[in-house]
């Protein structure tokens, strides 16, 4: 009746103009409405690393990109290196002063939302992260269940421990995080196996530990700031960096991923869509750029500013050059040893020749493009292979993040946050 009684009236005013598009709002008693209540938490993640700690304050929500309000590196100031009694305090110490400044920093832009959770990514040197594929063949099929599924790590992760604590100084390992990141049933790939049969499973399990004394020191020092009964949560590094590269490039399924820290090297492999291989090496960026001084005589400070210079603005072919050489004095120094650690969980002629490296500093800028570039540098040579170095810069990371361009320098923060709003989503 509507529709022939308006059409009546357009033809009586004379406009014969053509309706293009009916809108309907149909309210009681025709529909039902719900509202739901989307829980929008504020976080602490802290990126705790080899000799720094990213911390930022952010909100997350299921229904929208993380929102950053705040970030701030802290360096860890270890006076002796070998000495880990003294760098778990000054491990400690400098999360104290992150808190306390990003409180007072909160306060001064008039922010008095409370803080809802604080959750710690833990790197190397603190932690060690190791990948376990499980298979499980019986004649008949099985009811796949909890119980089952705990029965199974459980015993796994036991000998892991066993195995860490005979090749290290602490002798008493605690579980940091442990999740399924790949399972299948009778060959085929499933994202839920509750409740299912199978006579063949097999999983793929990544597992962290961390030493006791630090697991127990750090929820007590963040229960002794006043903070009991918000929620904590403790993953590794290595899985906010895995799961955010396996959705960027969800077409490679074999690559290996490079991570130089400022005295470690982090490296893992992944196979077949699973993490082949995670192993370290104490060579980082302050090591290399201190071995570059000592081979040419020049003072890091110089060599810094002369890496800073080629990266930032236009220089002279002489300038150019002379970068080039120190460079490639350091890539060499640090080939070397990549070589040499690789080759401890996967053969050269094995390596994926999909390479991604994080480049947020100018060194590894500097090296992840000699790398891509230059033939004399290429991982795979020995075996005459050709290496696809992949560089993953800052602003891919910030295109996921409300606000991520205005904190500069901080990938591995911000690799997280997408992590914490990716489990969010999932739940």
């Amino acid at each position: 009746t509507a529709i022939v009684s308006l059409r009546k009236k357009l033809i009586k005013i004379g406009n014969n103009q053509k309706i293009g598009r009916y809108s309907f709002f149909i309210g009681s008693p025709w529909n039902i409405s719900k509202s739901k209540l989307i829980k929008v938490i504020k976080d602490k993640p802290f990126d705790i690393r080899d000799t720094f700690i990213s911390v930022a304050v952010v909100k997350i929500s299921a229904d929208n990109k993380p929102e950053m309000i705040l970030c701030q590196n802290f360096k860890i100031s270890l006076q002796d290196n070998l000495n880990y009694k003294k760098g778990l305090n000054e491990m400690l110490n400098t999360v104290d002063t992150a808190i306390v400044s990003l409180r007072k920093k909160l306060i001064k832009i008039g922010n008095n939302q409370k803080i809802g959770r604080y959750s710690f990514f833990i790197g190397s040197p603190w932690s060690i992260s190791k990948s376990k594929l499980i298979k499980v063949i019986k004649d008949k099929p099985f009811d796949i269940n909890e119980s089952f599924l705990k029965k199974v790590i459980l015993s796994d992760e036991e000998y892991l421990i066993n195995k860490i604590s005979l090749k290290t100084e602490e002798k008493e390992w605690k579980i940091l995080e442990e999740k399924v990141i790949q399972s299948k049933l009778n060959g085929y790939k499933v994202e839920k196996i509750y409740g299912k049969k199978a006579s063949d499973i097999e999983l793929e399990i990544f597992v962290s530990f961390i030493p006791y004394e630090i697991k127990d020191r750090l929820s007590f020092f963040v229960d002794k700031k006043n903070i009991w009964g918000i929620k904590r949560t403790s993953n590794s590094c290595i899985l906010s960096s895995y799961s955010f590269l396996r959705d960027l490039f969800s077409d490679k399924n074999d690559f290996v991923y490079i991570d130089i820290g400022n005295n470690l090297t982090d490296i893992y492999i992944v196979k077949e869509d699973i993490i082949h291989g995670i192993i370290s090496f104490p060579l980082g960026e302050e090591d290399i750029i201190e071995s570059i001084s000592k081979r040419t005589n020049t003072l890091p400070e110089i060599i810094k500013s002369k890496l800073n210079l080629n990266c930032s603005v236009g220089c002279d072919e002489k300038t150019i050059e002379d970068i080039g050489n120190l460079v490639k004095t350091g890539l060499s120094m640090w080939l070397f040893k990549f070589r040499s650690t690789v080759s401890r969980i996967c053969n050269e002629k094995d390596l994926p020749n999909n390479i991604f490296m994080i480049t947020n500093t100018d060194l590894t800028k500097l090296f992840a493009n000699e790398l891509k570039n230059n033939d004399s540098f290429n991982l795979l040579r020995n075996i005459g292979g050709k290496t696809d170095v992949v560089l993953i810069n800052e602003s891919v990371i910030d295109n996921q993040i409300i606000n991520g361009n205005v904190f500069s320098g901080e990938p591995y923060v911000k690799m997280d946050l997408i992590f914490l709003y990716k489990l969010i989503k999932q739940k």
